[in-house]
């Protein structure tokens, strides 16, 4: 990403308007869309005032850095687990959170689809299996998946997953939001 595209992509994410960031900065909104473009090349002491209006450091406009509430690291020993094997296992990979689009999860199905669930949400939900065979079920279709095979579908649909067979399943589950 270029650095006017990062300018555009901070101000966004942080709220802000041309005009609002702009006028923190102290240049007309005109100049800063401009520079957003890549139409005009910002001086190093323009720079330098909209990374600080951004709370960022300039490293990060350059594309050198990840500010650390950008990045999540869990552990394999601060996993967290739920459920049991034999029904439904759940392992929290990241868990979603409100500021997080994607979330994962290892799940290990039991032989039987849980007939309490209520399982639509909203966004995404990838399936890749990594251990042993799967049924999963979504709205009127049933699909066998086997180690390797990998799926995706409108979380909002009904869906359930269970394991064939006698063999341990397990399942790598993303869920990403719209």
């Amino acid at each position: 990403m270029s650095v006017p595209s990062r300018i555009r992509h901070l101000r966004r994410k942080n709220g802000l308007t041309l005009e609002a960031l702009a006028g923190s900065v102290g240049i007309h909104k005109g100049h800063l869309s401009r520079i957003e473009t890549g139409e005009k090349a910002p001086s190093l002491a323009t720079l330098e005032a909209i990374a600080r209006a951004l709370r960022v450091g300039m490293a990060e406009l350059f594309g050198e850095k990840a500010n650390e509430h950008e990045i999540t690291v869990v552990r394999q020993s601060e996993r967290i687990t739920t459920g049991d094997a034999g029904t439904y296992l759940i392992e929290a990979l990241i868990a979603g959170s409100a500021s997080r689009p994607l979330a994962s999860y290892i799940v290990v199905p039991g032989r039987t689809f849980l007939d309490h669930d209520v399982p639509d949400h909203v966004g995404q939900e990838f399936l890749y299996v990594l251990q042993g065979r799967v049924e999963v079920a979504v709205a009127d279709q049933l699909i066998t998946l086997s180690v390797g095979d990998c799926a995706t579908y409108d979380a909002a649909l009904q869906h359930r997953l269970r394991r064939l067979g006698s063999a341990v399943a397990k399942v790598l589950v993303v869920l990403g939001k719209n």
